[in-house]
């Protein structure tokens, strides 16, 4: 009993910390400029795809090939904003539908190239092996991501709360109009956080696949649904909430794998179960504000 107890904790904080980092983004975009990015999910898929095709051409070189696939999905995460989402910024269901037909694309761009196969790509795991503890086995790769997500959030929010970018990016997100009198180009910030998301799934996805593998081009589809959830139950554009919200879901998904019947089938519903309740019971989150009309 006391293994599964620990499996729980262990498995809930990861997955609190691959929601985290990818939640965080997502959050952040809607948070300064009222969109919703579906494409986002996309970014975490394609950054193992890329991690994948790259070891096949320069496989002695790992970290080289992180660097440039992470500046890559960075500079897609750029040109989504420049050629799809700020032309069509001014109308929400426009974005949503340019968002998801980037997203399908990407998908069906792994698929042609790799197929539905699953991949793994451990050579790029930082740390090998696992360490007991109480008899329980954690992965080494898997105790690196919690500390590093929790680094990360820790210097996205003084990032946030510090820096002359960050204070631009919190004021464009309270009052775009404000800020832009203030002479803050409230696009160029929109531009700066969609790469700053893209940044943040590629990085989740670095940590986290070497171990997981990867499983198939619609991978990025539930994570999108997770982070959506988490935003949802956090507050749309509260990083607070995300983070929240992130750890909440993540113990609700290990609880209902490891003592729910048949629980790795239901886990799949359970970000669906947590953005219907929350929409009906509590729209603005946890941490959100409710919108006045």
């Amino acid at each position: 009993m006391s293994g599964e107890i620990i499996n729980f904790i262990f498995s809930g904080t990861l997955n609190g910390a691959v929601f985290s980092l990818i939640a965080l983004g997502y959050s952040l975009v809607y948070g300064v400029g009222h969109i919703m990015n579906l494409a986002h999910g996309a970014y975490f898929m394609i950054t193992g795809y890329m991690l994948l095709w790259f070891l096949t051409f320069i496989p002695s070189f790992p970290l080289l090939n992180v660097l440039l696939v992470v500046t890559i999905v960075t500079i897609i995460g750029g040109l989504t904003y420049i050629l799809l989402i700020k032309p069509l910024q001014d109308t929400n269901v426009g974005v949503v539908l340019v968002t998801f037909g980037l997203a399908f694309f990407l998908e069906q761009y792994a698929l042609g190239i790799s197929g539905t196969t699953s991949y793994s790509i451990s050579d790029y795991m930082i740390i090998p092996g696992a360490t007991k503890v109480w008899g329980y086995s954690m992965i080494n790769q898997y105790i690196l991501l919690i500390f590093m997500s929790l680094i990360i959030v820790l210097m996205f929010a003084l990032f946030i709360s510090k820096s002359k970018l960050g204070k631009s990016i919190r004021a464009v997100s309270q009052d775009r109009e404000a800020a832009t009198l203030m002479g803050i180009n409230a696009n160029r910030i929109l531009f700066y956080t969609v790469m700053i998301s893209a940044f943040l799934a590629s990085i989740a996805a670095v940590l986290y696949l070497p171990v997981a593998a990867i499983n198939g081009p619609s991978m990025g589809w539930s994570f999108l649904t997770n982070s959506f959830a988490v935003v949802i139950l956090g507050g749309m554009g509260s990083l607070i909430g995300s983070v929240v919200g992130a750890y909440i879901v993540g113990f609700l998904t290990s609880f209902t794998i490891l003592f729910i019947p048949n629980g790795p089938s239901w886990a799949n519903l359970v970000p669906i179960i947590v953005i219907v309740i929350m929409l009906i019971i509590r729209p603005q989150g946890l941490f959100g504000k409710k919108e006045l009309r």
